[in-house]
């Protein structure tokens, strides 16, 4: 899969400065078990980036140089100066990032001098959230309970039956909020634990009727493990620690989200494990309270020990803080000064290509640019650069130009991830003999397509008969 973008038009004319993304996986495997290169393109419109799909391509394996090899393909036939391609966002696969082989490094050393590579945030989020559970051992544990309860229900439509009769019984949700975690799915940890939450009093009875009607051990070792202290203990804690988490991650899924993002967003998450660090959650406060007696939700709790679960929280929550860190190193929460924004980062002139830049000219343009927009209200970053583009590049145009790099380049792969998706909900299992290009069609036509009630019938109707001569009914 891949994610490109560019500053000028695509779809209108040659473009001029390029930023490539690549998906979550380099390719994806489908019905007929050929390998498909997904990609998508930004554009930049007077100030604005727009992502458009630009093509679903079969490649003979996944390699990295099969891959670049097509990524070439795809832009010279689109017109596109290699030299001008600018960036390339990836998940940190080590066939687009490796640093001796990685297509990121054979694109910047043979064709793409100004290429930035950058790991999409939310993809780095999820990877922290799941080291931080691998990494404590109760978590991992509790991790694999919620599976075998997924597991336990999910394998018996009589169970189901029975669970979601307790469910209405006990007014609590339906058992759509069990949910299972996923390896391959963002944060589905957080839901599961919320579905286990809402559920948990029903699931214990039932497991229990379970017991005593057919002496059945699964159900007996299942309802013991959600009877202890420290698993609803953790169910809570999980929920304040997860929210946390799961709310960076879903700012850099946002569309429009931007390189400006991610050092405030970091510095805020940081700071909001810091506080349940230092003391207990809503969610935990409330099954504190809840459980004083060693009773909750009516059910008698064993194994009660709440310093334990006290210092099992500090071990957690320092390592989420800890892999956060790790993915979100110091060097990359100041990429907009340090990355796209430094000139120095920049190479002069190569063989490939013109210096993107002149450095000199920029030291000299920087303070009267700071007093133009402190004139202008210290706009955000996005205006900012709105301005530099529409209004102030002939006066500064080398930063118009990093302006229109910084506008696309990519943070987070959320494109290239609903990519996959169109894809797969095109050709499925019933229609997996659709060739490339009808498949490229229909997803063009899906992801573009405009609502039906302000679709102009008649504009297409003349179009359509435009095309070739057609026999008159």
């Amino acid at each position: 899969m891949l994610y490109l973008s560019s500053v000028p038009n695509f779809l209108a004319g040659a473009p001029k400065v390029f930023s490539q993304e690549q998906g979550s996986l380099d390719e994806t495997t489908n019905i007929t078990v050929e390998k498909m290169l997904i990609t998508y393109l930004t554009l930049q419109q007077k100030g604005e980036p727009e992502t458009a799909f630009i093509g679903n391509y079969a490649i003979p394996s996944g390699t990295a140089e099969c891959i670049t090899a097509k990524i070439k393909d795809v832009l010279s036939g689109r017109g596109v100066a290699m030299a001008r391609v600018v960036g390339l966002g990836s998940d940190g696969a080590n066939v687009m990032v490796g640093r001796e082989a990685g297509g990121a490094q054979q694109l910047r050393q043979n064709d793409c001098p100004f290429l930035v590579n950058i790991h999409c945030g939310a993809h780095r989020t999820a990877l922290a959230a799941r080291d931080a559970s691998t990494a404590v051992r109760q978590v991992s544990a509790y991790v694999t309970t919620l599976n075998n309860i997924y597991t336990y229900y999910k394998n018996s439509p009589i169970r189901t039956y029975r669970l979601n009769e307790l469910q209405k019984e006990m007014g609590e949700h339906d058992l759509l909020s069990l949910k299972q975690p996923s390896a391959t799915r963002r944060l589905s940890l957080e839901r599961a634990v919320k579905g286990t939450r809402a559920n948990w009093a029903a699931v214990v009875s039932e497991l229990r009727e379970e017991e005593d009607a057919k002496n059945c051990p699964v159900a007996k070792g299942i309802r013991k493990r959600l009877q202890t202290y420290t698993f609803t203990a953790l169910t809570h804690l999980l929920t304040d620690v997860l929210a946390v988490v799961n709310r960076m991650n879903l700012i850099f899924q946002k569309d429009d989200v931007n390189i400006s993002f991610i050092s405030p967003v970091v510095s805020m998450t940081l700071a909001s494990l810091e506080d349940l660090m230092n003391g207990p959650g809503e969610a935990e406060n409330e099954f504190n309270e809840a459980s004083r007696d060693g009773r909750f939700c009516g059910v008698t709790l064993t194994h009660v020990d709440a310093q334990t679960c006290s210092s099992l929280r500090t071990e957690y929550v320092a390592e989420v803080t800890k892999s956060i860190k790790k993915r979100f190193p110091s060097e990359h929460l100041s990429i907009i000064s340090d990355t796209v924004l430094n000139a120095s980062r920049y190479p002069g002139g190569t063989g490939a290509a013109d210096p993107l830049v002149q450095k000199e000219r920029m030291l000299r343009d920087f303070l009267p640019l700071k007093r133009v927009l402190a004139g202008s209200g210290n706009p955000s970053f996005r205006e900012s650069y709105r301005l530099l583009i529409t209004s102030l590049g002939e006066m500064f145009p080398d930063f118009k130009t990093l302006a229109e790099v910084a506008l696309v380049i990519p943070v987070s792969s959320v494109a290239a991830e609903r990519g996959f998706s169109l894809q797969n909900n095109i050709k499925t299992a019933m229609r997996s003999r659709l060739c490339e290009e009808k498949v490229q069609n229909l997803m063009t036509i899906s992801s573009a397509a405009v609502p039906l009630e302000t679709f102009d019938y008649a504009q297409a109707g003349t179009r359509f008969k435009s095309m070739r001569t057609r026999r008159k009914v």
